[in-house]
């Protein structure tokens, strides 16, 4: 980049598109640019061929200033660029990528701009102190914005693990079907496996369609997330035979209707709500657990000398 900048500061740029194309031959192709004219500063905004990929494009920030017309507050700005465009470019792809790069160009050129309009001005420290709280802020917002896109494509993996959790749930039925149990016990462990698993995705379509955040972690990785959502139906399909084996076991002092129609609807609606809310049920089995009332009671409250 040093001898693209000074290329494009000699009179009539001789080299320059000599040079510009033998960088973008190595570095990519240069999509917007911006050289100092007073002072060794150049920002560029460059699309390079992600290598794997048919066809996809990655977009990255190439800086160079020269420090000694910055200031530390700039220093920090420029880091918060580079951080940004680093954690979210692999994070987010297509042109959700793109606007992120664009926008934190769009903020390091206006105060690289600004940098090189006040060499050698005396209201250089007050305009410039100005232009870094506004391009922090700018770049905070840019920020925001880019988690938001990467919890939505996150979001979307998680529900394609959904999808692949559909297939792991009628494995875990169909092995019910084949468990050696009297006819009567084993058709209502499957109802309860079934309804388990439509209970957990109905609570993560109306968390979604609520426009509740589904959790999921940026810090996993693409396969992490989908098995989170494939694993989330087959824990509520779990769960819901479990609730039926704790209630016949007479674990859960919950009562049965006597009807063999209500009791199918009984257990049916009990799996729902355990696939629906898994931590509910997750909470009611250790319940159940031998010691557990003793481990749940309170422990008297202590003074301060206590």
């Amino acid at each position: 980049m040093h001898d693209l900048i000074e290329a494009y500061r000699k009179n009539g740029r001789p080299r320059f598109a000599e040079l510009r194309a033998l960088y973008e031959a190595g570095q990519g192709k240069i999509v917007e640019e911006y050289c100092a004219l007073h002072f060794e500063a150049a920002l560029l905004l460059v699309a390079e061929d992600q290598a794997g990929t048919d066809g996809e494009v990655v977009y990255k920030l190439r800086l160079y200033y020269d420090p000694v017309e910055g200031t530390s507050d700039v220093d920090d700005v420029f880091r918060s660029v580079r951080r940004v465009e680093r954690k979210y470019s692999v994070l987010l792809g297509g042109q959700s990528q793109e606007i992120l790069v664009r926008g934190l160009y769009t903020a390091a050129v206006a105060l690289l701009g600004l940098l090189d309009a006040m060499v050698d001005s005396g209201q250089k420290s007050a305009r410039v102190a100005a232009a870094v709280l506004s391009a922090r802020k700018e770049i905070r917002q840019i920020e925001q914005n880019a988690r938001e896109a990467a919890l939505d494509r996150a979001l979307v993996r998680y529900l394609g693990g959904l999808a692949v959790g559909v297939f792991a749930a009628a494995a875990v039925a169909i092995a019910v079907y084949f468990l050696p149990l009297p006819g009567e016990l084993r058709w209502q462990l499957l109802i309860c496996v079934v309804c388990g698993a439509i209970g957990a995705v109905l609570s993560v379509m109306t968390r979604t369609a609520n426009r509740e955040r589904v959790r999921v972690s940026l810090d996993q990785g693409r396969l992490v997330i989908i098995f989170s959502g494939c694993f989330r139906l087959v824990i509520g399909a779990v769960f819901g035979a479990a609730m039926l084996v704790l209630v016949r076991a007479g674990l859960l002092p919950l009562a049965v209707p006597d009807s063999p129609e209500q009791v199918t609807l009984f257990f049916a609606g009990l799996a729902f709500l355990a696939g629906f809310s898994e931590r509910r049920a997750q909470d009611t089995i250790v319940r159940t657990l031998p010691g557990a009332v003793e481990q749940n009671v309170a422990e008297p409250a202590r003074g301060k000398d206590g």
